[in-house]
C-alpha cells in the first residue's frame, strides 16, 4: 500500500511539473512573439499579444497604455534593431505569469540609435487559450 500511495505521489508531482513546463513554455513562446512583433511593427500582433488594459512602465517613470506602447512603434517613433532577453526566469501561476529577464536592446528613438540596457518585469494572463501581456515595468539596475 505505502508503495502504491508512493507511486501515486510520483506521479501526480511529474504531471505538476510538466504542467508548469508547458505552461513556461507557452509564456516563453508568447514573449518571443512580442519581441518579434516590437522588431517588425506588426501592429495586429501586438495588439493581439497585449491586453486592452495593458500598462507598459519604463525606468523614467512614464506609463503607456496598449494603443500608445503600439503607437509608439507601428508609427516609426521607437524603431527596435535587436532585443536580446538575458536570464529571463518565468513563474507560472494558474492562468498567469510573471517573467523576469535582463532587456537589452538597438533602438532607434528620434532618429538615433541607442543601446537599451534595463531589467524587466512583465506579467501575463492566459485568456481566449493565449497567452497576453497585462502589464510591464522597465528599470535601471
Amino acid at each position: 500500500m505505502k508503495k502504491l500511495i508512493l507511486v501515486v505521489a510520483a506521479m501526480v508531482s511529474l504531471c505538476s511539473l510538466s504542467a508548469q513546463a508547458s505552461g513556461d513554455y507557452e509564456v516563453n513562446d508568447a514573449v518571443h512573439h512580442l519581441n518579434t512583433a516590437m522588431i517588425n511593427g506588426d501592429a495586429q500582433a501586438l495588439e493581439d499579444l497585449t491586453l486592452a488594459t495593458l500598462t507598459y512602465g519604463h525606468p523614467d517613470g512614464s506609463v503607456q497604455n496598449q494603443e500608445t506602447f503600439v503607437g509608439n512603434i507601428t508609427s516609426g517613433h521607437v524603431v527596435y534593431k535587436r532585443i536580446d532577453l538575458i536570464h529571463a526566469v518565468t513563474t507560472v501561476s494558474g492562468q498567469s505569469a510573471v517573467v523576469r529577464e535582463h532587456f537589452s536592446a538597438t533602438e532607434r528613438l528620434n532618429g538615433r540609435f541607442v543601446e537599451v540596457d534595463l531589467d524587466e518585469l512583465m506579467v501575463w494572463q492566459k485568456r481566449d487559450g493565449k497567452g497576453r501581456l497585462v502589464a510591464r515595468q522597465g528599470y535601471n539596475y
